[in-house]
């Protein structure tokens, strides 16, 4: 039988897909153990990333440093600590005198942290 010709808003007929979709198989929940575990280690400091931020605030001009710590409220570095947890780390460490890693230049003059003093 010869195919007749398709009109523009018409759609061939579909086939028979009977068997064409695959059974959902059940996968057991998660331990909610192993959940609780990753979440917290997802929000323990990280040495390298620690060592990323030192890094980039040690290349940033003096000009740069002054606007972050105007930018940077009392309120945003809560936020940002939460966030950001290597920020706390790197804070102790320049207030107890140490060294995170290279120092920024901003803060090689003194302890004095912008923003971020109060924090620590």
């Amino acid at each position: 039988m010869a195919r007749q010709p398709m009109k523009a808003d018409q759609r061939p007929p579909m086939p028979d897909m009977t068997g064409a979709n695959m059974p959902r198989q059940q996968t057991p929940a998660p331990d909610q153990k192993v959940v609780d575990q990753a979440a917290q280690n997802v929000m323990k400091p990280s040495s390298q990333l620690a060592a990323v931020l030192v890094s980039r605030l040690g290349a940033m001009t003096e000009a740069q440093l002054a606007e972050l710590d105007r930018a940077i409220t009392p309120e945003a570095a809560k936020a940002l600590l939460m966030l950001l947890p290597e920020l706390g780390a790197l804070m102790e460490a320049i207030a107890q005198g140490g060294q995170a890693g290279p120092a920024p230049r901003a803060q090689q003059a003194g302890p004095q942290m912008g923003a971020l003093s109060g924090m620590a």
